[in-house]
């Protein structure tokens, strides 16, 4: 080991002497420095470590006692009080980024996969599914010689065209190079649930113009439920409703909103019994003999009831996600688009059952 100040080389007892030092200085503020200064410039002996050092240093190089100059090994490391608020400290104190834990942001979950809702994929032109809507009717006879009355069954289509939606975002080049985790990724990872969501929506009430399909709840043929004050009577009528139309399956399930879920679940089918009209928890439950599933893309107040595979979700392609770095090239900017071409359909409307303003 040698010294900073020179290229003299320290005895052994030298050595432990500044390794001692050293770990003393660790324990010790650097106010203590400026202290010993003061005390040098006053012609006053500096004390503690730095009068230890002074003293080292003059005894090594032959300085005079009366120097007024505080000398020390300028390898040793020297500290100061510095906090992240003042004089700049923050500037030293580093943020980890967590990208692997990102949180994502709390969204209303699918609902047509689960229910049973039937897809008709990979679609290029437009489609119609041919549909029975009445029947012929049979008579009985008189007599072996009385004629058979001609009746004729009643024919109609489904018809599906493409209805398009899209969401598109702008990102800049830097949040490109600079975001933890991968920008790209995330947006489109968004835009694709995005589409998705809005897909359900409008099975479930798109309006059938501006753009968007008919949704179940108004199409025509679809039956109704009174909501007012709910109970067992009228969830009864649901399935009493369906069955009416030969539409009661054993596939058959309720879809509300949680709000309504949780209404029923403190509902009672008897007085003064541990009965609730909704058993198990609001997410999906089960109500009179059948499922019960719930999601907020369900319009508020409202409960269906119904054999979901008669709703048919019609794709012409995939969610299509595609980026464009070309969307202002002066300013780096970079498109992100998601695009889903899709149509609504209810092969059999009596099949369902609404209640709306439920309470």
């Amino acid at each position: 080991m040698k010294s900073a100040l020179g290229n003299i080389p320290l005895t052994h007892a030298q050595r432990q002497f500044l390794a001692t030092q050293r770990a003393a200085l660790n324990r010790k503020p650097a106010d203590g420095l400026l202290a010993a200064i003061g005390r040098k410039a006053e012609g006053k002996e500096a004390l503690g470590f730095w009068g230890e050092q002074d003293q080292e240093m003059r005894q090594r190089y032959g300085v005079s006692e009366r120097s007024n100059t505080l000398r020390f090994d300028s390898s040793l490391p020297m500290y100061r009080d510095l906090s992240t608020a003042a004089n700049g400290g923050n500037y030293l104190v580093g943020t980890t980024n967590a990208g692997g834990s990102f949180i994502e942001m709390l969204r209303n979950a699918s609902i047509l996969d689960k229910v049973g809702a039937k897809f008709l994929r990979g679609l290029q032109g437009n489609v119609t599914i041919p549909r029975q809507t009445a029947a012929a009717t049979a008579y009985w006879l008189a007599n072996e010689t009385a004629g058979i009355t001609e009746t004729q069954q009643t024919l109609g289509q489904l018809a599906f065209s493409p209805k398009n939606v899209g969401a598109y975002t702008e990102v800049s080049r830097q949040l490109m190079v600079q975001s933890n985790p991968a920008c790209e990724m995330l947006v489109m990872n968004d835009l694709a649930a995005v589409l998705a969501r809005a897909i359900d929506t409008a099975a479930l009430s798109g309006s059938g113009s501006g753009g968007q399909p008919q949704g179940l709840i108004g199409t025509a043929g679809v039956g109704s439920v009174t909501g007012t004050s709910l109970a067992y009577a009228g969830l009864l009528e649901f399935q009493s409703d369906v069955a009416t139309s030969n539409a009661l399956t054993d596939g058959a399930a309720y879809l509300t909103t949680p709000t309504v879920a949780g209404l029923l679940c403190q509902r009672q089918r008897f007085t003064s019994t541990d009965s609730p009209l909704w058993s198990g928890n609001v997410a999906k439950g089960s109500v009179i003999g059948f499922d019960a599933y719930t999601s907020n893309g369900v319009p508020a107040g409202t409960m269906i009831f119904g054999d979901w595979s008669q709703l048919i979700v019609a794709e012409w392609g995939v969610i299509e996600l595609a980026t464009n770095p070309y969307a202002n090239f002066q300013s780096g900017i970079t498109g992100i688009r998601g695009w889903a071409t899709v149509d609504i359909g209810i092969r059999q409307p009596a099949a369902f059952s609404v209640a709306s303003s439920i309470t």
